[in-house]
């Protein structure tokens, strides 16, 4: 586990570098290749976090303070990731940092890095 210490503060340190010229907005379909069946872990608020998305629609999202995981839905449509955990549909645009490798869910009020990992690697212990 200690092996993420330095990609993760990678993230935190890309977090606050302004938008580059390298990055390339996803469609509908590269953000379900993407994310289907795949987990993801990065950085959301200044927290580690770590999300599953099912092929059934399923997603699992946990930062490392939480004690159990948030159950939501999850679905891509007019080129962006739209997530529902109880308050209802909201969406976001995917772009991939193609010289850095890194992708960004970027909302109104973040930009929040990530790097996918493809199958099933969801947990909560982050140390």
């Amino acid at each position: 586990m200690t092996r993420n210490i330095p990609v993760l503060s990678l993230l935190l340190a890309l977090a606050s570098i302004p938008a580059a010229a390298e990055e390339v907005d996803l469609n509908t379909a590269e953000i379900e290749q993407l994310l289907s069946g795949n987990t993801i872990s990065g950085v959301h608020y200044q927290k580690q976090t770590n999300q599953y998305f099912s092929e059934s629609g399923l997603t699992l999202w946990a930062a490392e303070t939480d004690k159990a995981p948030s159950e939501g839905q999850w679905k891509a449509e007019k080129n962006r990731y739209c997530s529902d955990f109880g308050s209802g549909w909201n969406c976001y645009k995917i772009v991939n940092d193609t010289k850095q490798g890194i992708y960004y869910f970027i909302g109104n009020d973040f930009r929040a890095p990530f790097v996918g990992r493809q199958g099933y690697h969801f947990r909560l212990q982050f140390r």
